[in-house]
């Protein structure tokens, strides 16, 4: 699963418009909160390196 989130304000809402996009941005996201561009995180990758615990 992708998702993206604000790296300014740390929001999660976004637009996505063919004239945001750039090298930089090539889904040309933009945060509704500041209008910065946000970056894509992958949580599925984030939860496989996480420790498993077993208590």
């Amino acid at each position: 699963m992708t998702r993206f989130k604000c790296p300014h304000c740390n929001g999660s809402q976004y637009r996505t418009s063919h004239y945001d996009v750039t090298r930089a941005n090539p889904l040309g996201a933009k945060c509704i909160f500041c209008k910065s561009v946000v970056v894509q995180i992958n949580t599925t990758r984030t939860a496989h390196q996480s420790p498993s615990r077993a208590f």
